[in-house]
């Protein structure tokens, strides 16, 4: 049984250039979600979620920077973006890493620098979200120590499993977390399309959060997974930027 496969979204309008950079991830063991526009990108990201995304910062559709400003809207701004880039005075540098890259390589960069970088990256994710035991969603306060929702100041405790299945929807608000991952997150392994150990613990979450009183919902998406909606959460930052072609 093998444990979570990195996500990563590359997002890279050259067709020789992406198709390298996908192979070397690919080889890495990095499962890849490759597109050649910010539009598709962002389409994609509206309903999938990763652990790692390297932009272009010249993009059609939708450019590099706008569409990282979208990701830094959403309820997790959190993941690590690399951007690649042939800008390399420092004026473009500081543009780039203010509008809220984590790091950047200028092209031509050497393979094992990538991969050295995204290590790095991953390392630092990994040990800011151990690090987190609270996280404020809407009005409530999920607390990871005592494994419990504390509504209007009072605390309800929730099942190990149930909880970190709401901390993981919670972590990607908005988005389709897939049934897989959802798995892999909560038992440290992929349970495959056949397991049904999710829908169960889920199911139990519903009922808990009825139970307590919260207006929030857990969405059973096709064929995909499941979307927490939170009612008091402006979730879609999409509607603010208009599709543009350049």
């Amino acid at each position: 049984m093998m444990g979570k496969q990195v996500r990563i979204v590359l997002v890279e309008d050259d067709v020789i250039q992406r198709s390298l950079l996908a192979s070397w991830l690919k080889t890495e063991g990095y499962h890849v979600s490759a597109f050649g526009n910010g539009l598709d990108a962002r389409n994609y990201l509206s309903d999938h979620w990763a652990d790692l995304m390297i932009f272009d910062w010249d993009l059609p559709g939708i450019g590099g920077d706008r569409l990282l400003t979208w990701v830094r809207g959403r309820a997790s701004p959190s993941v690590p973006v690399i951007f690649q880039t042939i800008h390399s005075n420092e004026e473009d540098i500081v543009r780039i890493l203010d509008t809220g890259a984590d790091d950047f390589l200028v092209k031509p960069f050497d393979r094992r620098v990538l991969l050295a970088r995204i290590r790095a990256l991953l390392r630092r994710s990994r040990a800011s979200a151990n690090e987190s035991r609270q996280m404020i969603v809407g009005r409530h306060l999920l607390d990871r120590t005592n494994l419990s929702i504390v509504a209007d100041g009072i605390a309800h405790a929730l099942g190990t499993k149930e909880f970190e299945l709401l901390w993981h929807l919670a972590s990607h608000l908005g988005t389709v977390v897939q049934r897989q991952d959802l798995h892999s997150v909560v038992w440290g392994w992929d349970g495959g399309a056949t397991s049904r150990s999710v829908d169960m613990y889920v199911s139990r979450l519903r009922a808990s959060l009825r139970s307590i009183g919260m207006e929030w919902s857990i969405q059973s998406v096709y064929a995909k997974g499941y979307r927490l909606h939170v009612s008091e959460c402006r979730q879609d930052v999409a509607d603010e930027l208009t599709d543009e072609s350049v």
